[in-house]
């Protein structure tokens, strides 16, 4: 019962946070047209080239989810949470994994006295049939 409160409270929230998300990028307002409004000259504007390592990657990822504010607060929060979730799934798959190891060598010892025993029946069966046919002839 209280699985299926966790996983009604996560898919809740799950469905709040996607809300959130998809407003704060729908209300996201378009940039202007700099070529249509001469803003700046597009012909003659080139941007500054850094040199690309990993501290200005992390810097870059960094100033990019501080600028969407809302929004990038959010990927973060799922991002997070899908982390935890997918470590979740993991271990319960291998907790999973290893059960049905085990069902599968139990069943397999049953199946194999299962068969013994009707192997047994069979001679049985058979031995009843000869004799009741030296009975007859």
């Amino acid at each position: 019962m209280q699985k299926i409160i966790d996983n009604i409270i996560t898919l809740f929230l799950g469905l709040v946070l996607g809300s959130f998300f998809f407003f704060a990028v729908q209300a996201k307002a378009e940039p202007p047209n700099f070529d249509q409004y001469k803003y700046r000259n597009s012909s003659t504007y080139q941007p500054v080239q850094e040199k690309s390592n990993v501290n200005t990657a992390v810097d870059d990822v960094i100033d990019l989810i501080l600028k969407q504010g809302f929004a990038g607060a959010i990927i973060v929060c799922l991002g997070f949470w899908t982390f935890r979730e997918s470590k979740l799934n993991r271990a319960t798959q291998k907790e999973n994994f290893d059960k049905f190891v085990a069902i599968s060598g139990e069943c397999s010892g049953h199946m194999a006295s299962v068969s013994a025993r009707l192997e047994n029946i069979e001679r049985e069966i058979e031995l009843q049939k000869m004799q009741t046919q030296f009975m007859k002839g």
